[in-house]
């Protein structure tokens, strides 16, 4: 178990909380400001750590708006995410994984940018196996696995694009930690670290319920996007450094 001082677990809730309520706000989130922080402090906590995390999250964020998920979407999402994970977990152990995040966060960051420029993406059988697979592998490799499906239903309402992808991330979630112990890459001190930083993500989540009805619909895809996109630079800067 890691020996972090006080300062530095205050730092990590914090980044929790604000996490949390980004989450909560716009279905995804709280991996690109959980991971760096952590990946600066206990880099050998990511990505285990922040998946035991994201476990109650998904979990509430799936039960608040239940009666959106898109279920056509999630089926075909979680044919995608299976081939991900499994892939995932062989290029940890075949490929560098400064190559990998360069390989994932540029995919992203292109998806982006199509998008941007005009492409329709919308939840299609075909689309979202892609975006699962690209999930399932940013998720197994470095906890960010959100904006890859955020990106497909930035058109759709809000309530539909959070409890959608809540449910996703859950199945995937259980998926890739079952994959990574498997692989014996999930500790004790994981499970330990997630429990202490847990509070501050509730805390966020709470915020989030109050701050996400405040917000009209205009404002979805943009934050999508630009969430999504910062997750690309953050996953190939830390590659590069």
């Amino acid at each position: 178990m890691p020996d972090l001082t006080a300062s530095v677990l205050a730092g990590l809730l914090l980044a929790s909380v604000v996490g949390g309520a980004i989450q909560g706000v716009i279905g995804f989130g709280f991996a690109l400001v959980a991971v760096p922080v952590l990946a600066l402090v206990q880099p050998d906590a990511v990505p285990v750590t922040v998946m035991l995390m994201a476990i109650p999250m998904t979990v509430f964020m799936a039960l608040r708006e239940r009666a959106h998920i898109d279920g056509r979407g999630f089926t075909t999402i979680m044919v995608g995410r299976v081939l991900g994970i499994a892939g995932g977990v062989v290029l940890l152990s075949v490929v560098a994984e400064e190559s990998l995040a360069l390989l994932v966060g540029g995919m992203l960051l292109l998806g982006v940018a199509l998008s941007v420029a005009g492409l329709d993406i919308e939840p299609r059988a075909w689309v979202n196996v892609g975006a699962g697979i690209l999930s399932g592998v940013m998720g197994t490799t470095s906890a960010i696995g959100g904006p890859a499906l955020a990106v497909v239903y930035q058109n759709r309402p809000g309530p539909e694009l959070r409890s959608t992808l809540a449910l996703s991330y859950l199945a995937g979630l259980a998926l890739a930690l079952a994959a990574l112990a498997a692989v014996g890459r999930v500790h004790t001190w994981h499970v330990v670290l997630a429990l202490e930083l847990v509070p501050g993500l509730l805390v966020g989540l709470w915020l989030s319920v109050r701050l996400a009805p405040l917000l009209g619909r205009d404002w979805l895809r943009p934050a999508v996007l630009t969430f999504a996109g910062i997750a690309g630079l953050v996953i190939v800067v830390r590659a590069l450094g």
